[in-house]
């Protein structure tokens, strides 16, 4: 298990905004904010050599774009995560966003609290999206028949639920309250069903759901 505080940047032109997610990864336990910058241009030249676990990108910055800098730095470090930050959930943005190397996709009207979620998420190796973002990625891979695809799996009643959740987008913790078990227990049923699924991601295991 990782000791070392998860390490996040921020690429963040709004003044604010880059302010506010400043502070919440400072006094957040078991994270640290690593750098941040007001551009894509300035995290290109900055983040050379050392790289955090984790960057939360906006994609609407002056100069390059957040797709641009997500697809030069994923270039050069591999190990780092994408987050994409920002008010757009159009198909278009999305899709070049996932394809230039971005592994998760959340709006700028989530909570702090799914802000946190997000990145953890991120840092297990999951592909968290907002709510209204993954039911575009289910819509576009959805296929005509409107049934999921995974009955030969064997899932549980309850794993099934928790992956008609996951599939509408909502994160760990929301899943939990909206079946009243523990954020833990949510994970294990993610666990098993990505086991039992044979994927390696939320957006896998959502393809599988809707059939692909």
């Amino acid at each position: 298990m990782k000791n070392t505080p998860l390490r996040v940047s921020i690429v963040e032109d709004d003044n604010t905004i880059r302010e506010t997610l400043r502070s919440l990864f400072i006094f957040e336990e078991g994270m640290e904010c690593f750098s941040v910058h007001s551009n894509a241009e300035d995290a290109l030249m900055r983040l050379n050599g050392t790289y955090p676990d984790v960057i939360i990108m906006d994609i609407n910055l002056p100069g390059a774009s957040g797709i641009d800098c997500v697809r030069q730095l994923s270039q050069r470090c591999k190990g780092t995560q994408y987050l994409m930050y920002t008010v757009h959930d159009d198909d278009h943005r999305v899709f070049e966003a996932l394809k230039a190397g971005a592994n998760g996709y959340i709006l700028k009207s989530s909570t702090p609290d799914q802000i946190l979620e997000a990145v953890r998420e991120l840092a297990e190796g999951g592909s968290p999206m907002s709510a209204h973002v993954a039911r575009r990625v289910v819509q576009h891979f959805r296929p005509a028949q409107d049934r999921s695809n995974v009955g030969d799996a064997e899932l549980t009643e309850r794993e099934h639920g928790v992956l008609g959740l996951l599939a509408e987008g909502l994160l760990y913790k929301e899943i939990a309250e909206r079946l009243g078990i523990t954020t833990g227990t949510v994970k294990q049923h993610i666990h098993r069903i990505y086991e039992k699924l044979h994927v390696q991601n939320r957006t896998e295991a959502v393809n599988r759901y809707f059939g692909r």
